[in-house]
């Protein structure tokens, strides 16, 4: 595992995320980048910019990142350093993502369901990158991900043997069961079905594949695949 990133605003399941981020880490060295996200201050004064864009942490804030902090320094081959971005675009979060050498992104439920704009722009951006994105869960504690149900969609290009492969070289995680979703489904009909495969073979972690999309400030998205309380692992078609 090269890098890993975690969009945050500081709230408690950061936590969580930097826990994850170690455990997938493989023991190998290592930065986490907790990913800091902000509007750039409109203004046109230079000294009125600068004071913008100070924005005092506070105090749970500041308990989260001491947190974070010592538990990476516990990890003993992790590092955590802190990424203040102001503004994104396509091209800033290719860039960023080249500059960081990020391997996987991590995110958190808070940050998914934030109501400010940059942040949900800076989620369908990065939804487009070809990064793998691992989608925590409410109430979702650590604990080792290590068998994987792949959910693939009618229409993917993405063999279950090429997705294995991929899995084997940068994870530890193994699939052991496979369900295909057709896109007339509805929710109510396949969730029974999911969710008894899920118990059944001790599923710990969903895997899904997507592609690019264009950019919309809308309501956000449902995705039934976190509907059944775990991480979903989303794969970038292309990356095969």
């Amino acid at each position: 595992m090269k890098n890993l990133l975690i969009p945050s605003t500081l709230e408690q399941d950061t936590i969580n995320a930097v826990k994850i981020a170690i455990q997938q880490s493989r023991g190998k060295s290592c930065t986490i980048f907790l990913a800091l996200v902000s509007e750039i201050p409109d203004t046109f004064s230079s000294a009125s910019f600068l004071r913008n864009i100070k924005s005092d942490m506070s105090v749970s804030q500041k308990s989260i990142l001491t947190t974070c902090r010592e538990l990476t320094a516990a990890s003993g081959n992790c590092s955590l350093k802190i990424h203040n971005q102001y503004g994104i675009s396509a091209p800033v979060m290719k860039n960023l993502m080249e500059h960081l050498n990020i391997e996987l992104a991590i995110l958190t439920p808070s940050y998914k369901n934030t109501e400010k704009r940059i942040h949900s722009q800076f989620l369908q951006i990065l939804s487009n990158c070809k990064c793998p994105i691992l989608h925590l869960c409410p109430n979702f504690e650590e604990q080792d991900l290590s068998k994987a149900m792949y959910l693939e969609q009618t229409k993917s290009r993405l063999q279950i043997e090429d997705l294995q492969e991929l899995i084997q070289d940068h994870f530890d995680f193994r699939i052991v069961s496979q369900a295909k979703i057709f896109s007339d489904q509805k929710p109510e009909e396949i969730q029974p079905l999911l969710t008894e495969a899920i118990t059944k073979n001790n599923i710990n972690l969903l895997i899904e594949t997507r592609k690019p999309k264009k950019i919309k400030m809308k309501n956000k998205e449902i995705n039934i695949n976190e509907s059944f309380g775990l991480p979903v692992l989303s794969l970038y078609e292309e990356i095969v």
